[in-house]
């Protein structure tokens, strides 16, 4: 059986990642576990605490309602979003308007 690594904070856990991609990972893990105690907290608005369990890592972060997890999930998505496009690059597709249904 595989020891668990506890982290403080969700930057120590993203610190650890060797790559691009690995951050990318790991921020999509974290989002998907906020978006479970966002489902989670749509009746009752009072969270006092959600954890992140991949077996092998452990975070746990306190938030004070749904409206905190939103607004993470937000910033966590505008984070990966820049990672995407660190990766990638960014670009544009240009396509002329009668392409378009009207």
């Amino acid at each position: 059986m595989r020891d668990s690594v506890y982290f403080d904070s969700a930057s120590i856990y993203l610190d650890t990642a060797t790559s691009l991609r690995d951050k990318i990972t790991k921020l999509d893990a974290i989002i998907d576990a906020l978006l479970l105690i966002a489902a989670d907290a749509a009746d009752t608005d009072n969270i006092t605490e959600y954890s992140l369990d991949s077996g092998q890592t452990k975070i746990k972060t306190q938030y004070r309602g749904a409206s905190d997890v939103m607004r993470s999930i937000h910033n966590y998505e505008k984070l990966k979003t820049y990672y995407v496009n660190k990766l990638n690059g960014r670009s544009w597709k240009l396509l002329h308007s009668k392409n378009f249904r009207r």
